[in-house]
């Protein structure tokens, strides 16, 4: 890694596990430190950089702090209004008896020292049963689908919300044995633990489903997408809020689907370079230190405060891509998915749907190859 990016976690440390590293923290210039925020925005840890400064009386340079403020101002504002946007959505399908989950940002936010300052792009939800209905009380509520190809979950947008409903957590490509990992994973549906939202009480996943629910959802960043600070944070701050005895369970379920390597790889980078206990990760293989370097080199290599890359799209192998597609016409067959207005009323239209939907897929996939080796 380079230096920008342990100087970031640096900042992260401070401000999430409430640690002073300004005894080791260089004096940056003015063009380093905006070097450092643009970095922390693009892995989506601008809040959590900027309180780790001020935890650790680290001074920014005036001008860019204020800019860093307003910034930080208008990510408040919009999780405030996800939040209540997520409420109504939550309310409507509890209304016609769908019970809905909470998915990562809105129920992950909770176990950080400031839950406003994590950043949030959407909403995402999880319904267990009844998917077809809940995608309805969505086109109810204004929300139309948009057209994306993924057998997990189905987007839908309104003006400026984007809400996510799943029906499993995450896709299946990349993964050696995906079915057995999505029966391993124990969804209570009944038992929920609860955040307060304007007077209300909304349902998120219960301790052990938020766990592997997290530590899946992270994995799959890391093994067909780009992977972020922000998602390593939320290992983290899981690690440090549910502490238990052993973790051992969840490393073997891991490791039998063919993540193992790089479940520990995330948590050697936890514990070599943000310092957490080893004691509160017992049970999960480590990497050695310079294994671990290599794995942290080879994760944030593909990422940059002006370059992103999409590793999902150049490592999908000829084979991964006819697999998803039959998992698309496996859904058509099962009837819980829906991906166009029009597919609706007549299930025989959903596979031209779902043809349509791949055919725009592989044209962008040529396109970033094409872009790659130009």
């Amino acid at each position: 890694m380079d230096d920008r990016l342990r100087q970031l976690i640096s900042l992260l440390r401070s401000h999430l596990l409430r640690v002073d590293v300004k005894p080791l923290f260089p004096v940056l210039s003015d063009i380093e430190w905006s070097e450092l925020y643009e970095l922390a925005l693009s892995h989506g840890v601008q809040g959590f950089a900027y309180e780790g400064a001020f935890f650790s009386n680290i001074p920014i340079p005036p001008t860019l702090r204020e800019i860093w403020r307003q910034r930080m101002i208008c990510d408040v504002r919009k999780y405030y209004s996800i939040q209540r946007e997520c409420f109504r959505v939550i309310c409507n399908l509890k209304n016609n008896d769908i019970k809905p989950v909470i998915l990562k940002g809105l129920s992950v936010s909770q176990a950080y020292p400031y839950p406003e300052l994590r950043v949030m792009g959407d909403i995402d939800i999880l319904v267990h049963n009844r998917f077809f209905e809940a995608a309805l009380c969505l086109e109810e509520m204004g929300y139309r689908a948009k057209k994306e190809v993924a057998v997990h979950h189905i987007e839908f947008k309104k003006k400026n919300f984007l809400v996510e409903l799943h029906r499993i957590p995450f896709t299946p490509t990349g993964v050696k044995n995906y079915d057995n990992l999505i029966k391993a994973v124990s969804f209570t549906g009944e038992e929920h633990k609860y955040i307060k939202v304007t007077d209300a009480e909304i349902p998120v996943l219960t301790d052990e489903d938020f766990i592997n629910e997290s530590i899946e959802h992270i994995l799959k960043h890391l093994t067909h997408d780009r992977m972020a600070l922000r998602n390593v944070c939320d290992i983290l701050m899981l690690f440090v809020t549910y502490q238990r005895n052993s973790w051992i369970d969840y490393y073997d379920l891991i490791e039998k689907n063919g993540m193992g390597e790089q479940f520990s790889g995330i948590v050697s980078l936890l514990v070599y370079e943000f310092g957490l206990s080893e004691e509160l990760v017992s049970g999960i293989k480590l990497l050695e230190p310079k294994d671990e370097q290599k794995f942290a080199e080879n994760v944030f290599s593909i990422l940059s405060a002006h370059k992103g890359a999409n590793k999902y799209y150049s490592s999908l192998s000829v084979r991964g891509a006819f697999r998803m597609l039959f998992n698309y016409l496996n859904a058509v067959r099962r009837d819980i998915l829906i991906k166009y207005p029009y597919c609706r009323e007549n299930i025989l239209l959903r596979p031209i749907a779902f043809i349509h939907a791949y055919f725009d897929y592989l044209v962008e996939l040529m396109r970033k190859m094409i872009g790659r080796f130009a």
